[in-house]
């Protein structure tokens, strides 16, 4: 059985916390120790709750369901040797819009984005931080 893509592996390696809310890895998730190769990954069988060091590389059916989570729609393509994927927001408005070399790192990378997006308009917005 083929391990993630190095694309995708170094993606949740950079971006842990934006991917997965808890340090559980789920069946047919991966796990790599943080700057470990995806030829060392480990498919996970049962759930099974990960220390530091540890990264959760999740399966592209996890990501997928994050991302409904966080868009009105999105679509996920693939032209020209390379994955698009698009995410909408319930006007219509372009939230995340990313290409990369596999399924996997392009919805991970729409993820992070909306969610790194999200993280700063909230910290931003008056009141913020203040008790």
């Amino acid at each position: 059985m083929n391990g993630p893509s190095e694309a995708y592996t170094a993606i949740c390696q950079r971006f842990a916390r934006w991917l997965v809310s808890e340090r559980c890895a789920e069946p047919g998730d991966w796990i790599v120790s943080r700057g470990g190769s995806p030829e060392s990954a480990q498919l996970v069988m049962e759930p099974v709750w990960v220390e530091k060091g540890v990264v959760v590389v999740p399966r592209l059916e996890r990501l997928l369901s994050e991302l409904s989570r966080e868009c009105t729609s999105f679509v996920l393509d693939f032209t020209s040797h390379e994955y698009a994927c698009v995410a909408f927001d319930e006007q219509g408005r372009t939230l995340a819009n990313v290409v990369a070399s596999d399924p996997a790192a392009a919805v991970a990378q729409a993820l992070v984005f909306i969610r790194a997006e999200r993280a700063a308009q909230a910290t931003n917005e008056p009141g913020a931080g203040t008790h």
